[in-house]
């Protein structure tokens, strides 16, 4: 058995040039949303809906793999805690939605809306769409992510120093019964910080929507924080059958995300009603009909393709570059969604957009690594630690 390296001690780099790129994408949000502060609001919001699909994509497959008692994901397992350790930043990041709701929300203020009908549904929807039930709601989906993430983190690193700690079915029931509440707060943080920005239009597909981009990005960041960390001298023992694990995992749900898409699109083409149509007028027009197409091949074509032959999915060299696609295109799969209802005739991305990428990026590299210094980086402890590294050589 070759030794594992345990401790965590590196990443100084990557802390300071995090720290560095939030300072400079904050620092240029502030200058330009001087000039342009509805852009910078949402510039923002696309930036942290990304990250929060990220990282409760993250949360979700953890849990996932704890349900189902999963043997090769213990080998990642620690991985996947320090993106959800992340986390508590994502409450931090809260704050500038929150203090430009008004500005964001065209709910806020339903007596601005020039179109009687819309206007009416609107007034309808206020029972839901108001501001402090808004507030309430995304309390309480960040108490559920926030305490199921600690949870989860907590008793495993426990694990590393009392191996009699070390209670899988306690990991597994916990899982079990919290993936429904995740599940749904995730759904319902897509209903109010996404879909609501067109108002008077609603989809029952639109949460599952948002979940398949966050997981997969979520599993193509695990492939970049793996590769990394090999490259660091960490992790050595993982191979080429996890690396093909976790490019099966991008393809297959690489197909699930095309088929949401897809269905959610065809239903209300087919259905016709003019609220329901509201949310794909304007992103079939103009500029934004071009970013409709990129959205299509980039979030699925040419993922499916490069994912389909047998050897790249082994390969952390093909792979890797693949998985920073997907996460690129699933920002893109952000701006496509928040862009059109501040920008309805372009331009597609504003310099602002890639610094509010950047500075919640920064942040969260910064955080992440910082939360996994001085820490194992395998569970070493865990009963199925040996099996998950002899993982497709058995």
């Amino acid at each position: 058995m070759n030794p594992e390296p345990s401790i965590f001690t590196g990443g100084g780099r990557l802390i300071v040039g995090g720290v560095l790129a939030f300072l400079a994408g904050a620092i240029a949000l502030v200058v330009g949303g001087a000039a342009h502060g509805r852009d910078a609001f949402y510039a923002y919001l696309s930036a942290y809906t990304w990250l929060v699909s990220l990282l409760v994509g993250g949360l979700i497959f953890l849990m996932i793999v704890h349900a189902m008692d999963a043997k090769w994901p213990v080998a990642l397992r620690r991985v996947v805690e320090g993106v959800t350790g992340v986390l508590p930043l994502a409450v931090i990041g809260f704050i500038p939605i929150a203090v430009g709701v008004s500005t964001i929300y065209p709910w806020t203020s339903p007596s601005a809306i020039v179109d009687h009908e819309a206007q009416r549904l609107v007034e309808h929807k206020l029972p839901y769409l108001n501001t402090p039930s808004f507030f309430v709601r995304a309390f309480l989906y960040f108490g559920v992510w926030l305490g199921t993430s600690y949870f989860l983190r907590r008793w495993s690193l426990r694990g590393d120093w009392a191996p009699e700690t070390t209670d899988k079915p306690r990991f597994r029931a916990f899982s079990a019964l919290g993936l429904p509440p995740v599940a749904l707060a995730f759904t319902f943080a897509g209903f109010d910080w996404l879909m609501s920005l067109t108002p008077t239009w609603y989809s029952t597909m639109f949460g599952v929507y948002w979940f398949a981009g966050g997981f997969l990005g979520a599993i193509a960041l695990l492939v970049l924080a793996t590769y990394g960390l090999q490259r660091g001298g960490m992790l050595t023992r993982v191979g080429s059958s996890h690396y093909y694990a976790l490019g099966r995992l991008l393809l297959a749900f690489t197909i699930f995300w095309a088929y949401i898409a897809y269905f959610q699109f065809f239903l209300i083409w087919i259905a016709n009603k003019p609220h329901e149509a509201a949310f794909y007028a304007p992103r079939m027009k103009g500029e934004f009909a071009s970013l409709s197409i990129l959205v299509a091949a980039g979030r699925f074509v040419v993922p499916f393709f490069a994912l389909l032959p047998y050897r790249i999915k082994q390969q952390p060299g093909t792979l890797v570059p693949i998985a920073i696609w997907i996460l690129v295109m699933h920002w893109v799969d952000m701006e496509w969604l928040v862009m059109p209802s501040v920008r309805t005739e372009g331009p597609v991305v504003h310099w602002l957009d890639v610094a509010a990428l950047v500075c919640v990026g920064g942040a969260a590299l910064a955080f992440g690594t910082f939360r996994l210094r001085g820490r194992p980086i395998v569970p070493k402890n865990d009963p199925s630690l040996e099996t998950a590294f002899r993982y497709g050589s058995v």
